[in-house]
């Protein structure tokens, strides 16, 4: 099971190349040779990646929804939509998709600096001005009340398994 961790600052190149930050790579040293994902994030203005065995998870649950049910093939259409696979290349880059650093307000000719952040068995790639509001968006108490609601979901999950 991966535990990604991290904050890691990079840039993204004119072409859309950004260097895959080292350290996340050692985390990602036994999955890393079977690619990566990348997609629109649900609720955030960012993009998740994910090791592909990690996707393989997200696709086995993609298929319990039902392709008749008109909100299942809205919601599978927008999601798995921007789904595209990475691979490193020989110099450690990946290639982001064009319209994917749209839906993740990354403007490379206005600023090319982004956030990466591992967050458990994915990481979230954020343009640096986006995630320095979503940083700031929260006030140490309103963290405080969501970390005990986090809490009390937590504790309810374990006395149900």
């Amino acid at each position: 099971m991966l535990n990604l961790l991290g904050e890691h600052h990079c840039k993204v190149d004119a072409k859309g190349r950004m260097m895959f930050p080292v350290k996340l790579r050692k985390q990602l040293e036994q999955e890393i040779h079977h690619g990566l994902v990348i997609n629109r994030n649900l609720f955030l203005k960012c993009l998740t990646l994910y090791p592909k065995s990690e996707w393989d998870r997200v696709q086995q649950e993609m298929k319990l929804l039902s392709r008749y049910n008109e909100k299942h093939q809205k919601f599978m259409i927008k999601f798995l939509g921007g789904a595209t696979t990475l691979e490193l290349d020989d110099a450690g880059r990946l290639l982001l998709p064009a319209a994917l650093l749209d839906h993740a307000q990354i403007d490379l000719k206005k600023n090319n600096e982004i956030v990466i952040t591992g967050i458990g068995e994915q990481m979230n790639l954020w343009s640096s001005g986006n995630y320095k509001k979503m940083m700031a968006e929260q006030s140490d108490e309103d963290f405080s009340t969501l970390a005990g609601e986090i809490d009390e979901f937590i504790q309810t999950k374990q006395k149900n398994s």
